[in-house]
This record gives C-alpha cells, structure tokens and sequence, in this order.
C-alpha cells in the first residue's frame, strides 16, 4: 500500500478507511478503521480501531460490528469487523498513515450507511474524555480491566486451596 497524499473527496465521518494504525508498544499495522469524528475546532479526525476478531474484549459498549452481507458491501470490507470506538487516534485528514488500497485505489474503502452514520455523535459523546496530545498519541484502553470506580479500594486475597489437605498444609506453616 502506498501512502495518501490528496482524496478527491475530503475524509468524513463514517467512511471506512484504511490506515496505519499504532500499537501501544510502539509497532503499527495497515488495517481497515472508521472515521468517528471531525473535530471542527482543530480540522482533525479522530480514527477509531478496526479487527475481523469480534470477539468483545475490554468494553464492549464500545465496539460497533457490522456483520450485515449489505453493510460490508457499502463499506468495502470483506469480512465482518468490530470497531473499537474507544481504542482511537487523533489526525490531521492528510495524514501519511492513511494508506491507498490496492483494490480500490484510494484511502477510503467505503461509507457506513445513513442510519449508523447517525449514531456515530453520539457514540463519540459516550467516551471517555482524554487531552489533545493524548488522542494525537492514540488512546488505548487496557483489555479485560473496567474502569475502577473512585473511592473504591481493590484487594488482593489469594485464593483458597480447595482440597482439606492444602489447607492443613497452610495451618501448619502459619
């Protein structure tokens, strides 16, 4: 793939992309994601994550999948995708990470349908609010941990032994 410099349309919400998309440890890969938002304070868009894993790791409140035969039509994928909404990055619309597909010659795969377009507002709204810079650095929420509430304190107590002879092994070291 080769990189975007100019789009004959401009890139709005709810296209379906292809992008360089970073990983937390520093590595990157080219994979189709969905434009959220165009933030119209800044001219950026913030480009959310895109897997064919569906399987609802982290927040599922979160990943938006389309699986519908007509909907991956419209939006150029070729298998069902789970986009992550809360796993995103910030980015300048000309951004050298978005990346001309070879199948159809340019950055934008396709389009989400009116009706999901729609939603996508308010989607965004339902995120957590993170800094400028930290978006433009890519938001990655830690899989398989919820948000602890504050004020709440998490302890750790070390699992029972389940057999009577393990615990009478612990009574006797104690």
């Amino acid at each position: 793939m080769t990189c975007l410099t100019s789009l004959p349309r401009p890139l709005g919400v709810g296209d379906v992309v292809t992008f360089d998309f970073p990983y937390p440890d520093g590595g990157s890969k080219t994979r189709a994601c969905l434009v959220l938002h165009a933030d119209p304070d800044t001219g950026e868009l913030i480009v959310a994550y895109g897997t064919s894993s569906l399987g609802l790791r982290g927040h599922p409140e979160h990943a938006l999948i389309l699986r519908e035969p007509g909907v991956l039509a419209q939006t150029g994928l070729h298998r069902p995708t789970r986009f992550q909404l809360d796993r995103r990055i910030r980015v300048a619309p000309g951004d050298p990470r978005f990346c001309v597909s070879q199948r159809c010659g340019t950055a934008r795969l396709g389009r989400l349908p009116a009706w999901l377009r729609l939603q996508l507002p308010d989607r965004h709204a339902r995120l957590h609010r993170h800094s400028l810079s930290a978006e433009r650095a890519g938001i990655h929420p830690l899989i398989g941990q919820a948000p602890t509430r504050a004020g709440r304190r998490t302890l750790f107590r070390p699992r029972r032994p389940h057999s009577a002879e393990a615990r009478a092994a612990l009574r006797v070291r104690t």
